[in-house]
Order: C-alpha cells, then structure tokens, then sequence
C-alpha cells in the first residue's frame, strides 16, 4: 500500500512538472506580433523625455546663463519637448522620416538658443552641439570632451 501511494504522489508530481513545463513553454513559444508592413514604420519611437527643468539647470550651469537668458530658453525648451513628445507619438510616419523631423527639430532648437546666447556661450554651445551629434549620444553634454576629442588629455592609444 505504502509503495502505491508513493507511486500515485510521484505521477501526480510528475504530472504537475510537466504541466508548469508545457505552460512555460507556449507562453514563451507564441508568435512574435507581425512585423510592420513596409520593414521601416514603426508604432512608436521611444525617446527619452526631456525634463526642462533639468536642461535649462544643466545649460545655466555649462554656459552660466543671466535670468534673462533663462526666461528667453525655457519656452524654446517647453516648445522642443511638445514637438518631440508629439512626434514620439505618430504612429502614423514612417521612423526615417520622424528621424528627419527629430533632427529638424534639434536645429531649430539649436539656432533659437544659439540667438540667445552671447558669443562665448555660443561658441561653447556650439562645439557642445557638434560633439553631441558626432558621437551620436543622446545625454547633454555635461562637461568637458573625452580625452581624444580635441579636448585634451591624452590622445587615444594606437593599435594595430
């Protein structure tokens, strides 16, 4: 009797690991949702959100902005994030075209803040802008270039 009731648990045990193994196995194994229909649109780009109080502290910082600047760059900052938070949402354009739109947007901001700023600040925004879109990173930059970027330090090491 004792060796049957051990029996009966081990299949009911057994049994049960195969259940959990069976039902792991088609929730992981369902079909991937179809991929959109001309390879390139997407539902949605998703893109950092930008905090506006946060950049306009970080640019007050970097380029030591009067009050005035502030008051001026806030609404080009409060006009940027409405764009991008808009665009980020069409589901309706192709992503290289919100790519375009999202690049055309950053130069528009780059030149309404550039206005705003004195020559020195410009200029420092400006290589900001350049290093940002040539190393394709999408953080601000926060402080001086990486050594190798023409910033100093030493230069990056030579290999074969």
């Amino acid at each position: 009797m004792r060796h049957m009731m051990a029996r009966l648990q081990e299949t009911i045990l057994t049994m049960v690991a195969c259940t959990w193994l069976a039902a792991t196995y088609a929730a992981g194994a369902q079909e991937p949702p179809p991929p959109p229909p001309d390879g390139m649109e997407m539902p949605h780009l998703d893109m950092p959100k930008m905090d506006v109080d946060k950049e306009l502290a970080r640019m007050t910082q970097r380029y030591g902005l009067s009050e005035s600047q502030k008051a001026q760059i806030r609404p080009v900052l409060v006009d940027v994030k409405a764009k991008m938070d808009a665009l980020s949402k069409d589901s309706s354009t192709e992503f290289g075209e919100r790519i375009q739109k999202m690049r055309a947007i950053r130069e528009e901001q780059a030149l309404r803040i550039s206005a705003i700023l004195s020559d020195d600040q410009r200029t420092k925004y400006q290589k900001d802008m350049e290093r940002k879109a040539n190393d394709q990173d999408n953080g601000p930059p926060d402080g001086p270039p990486p050594p190798g970027a023409g910033g100093g330090g030493p230069p990056p090491p030579q290999g074969s």
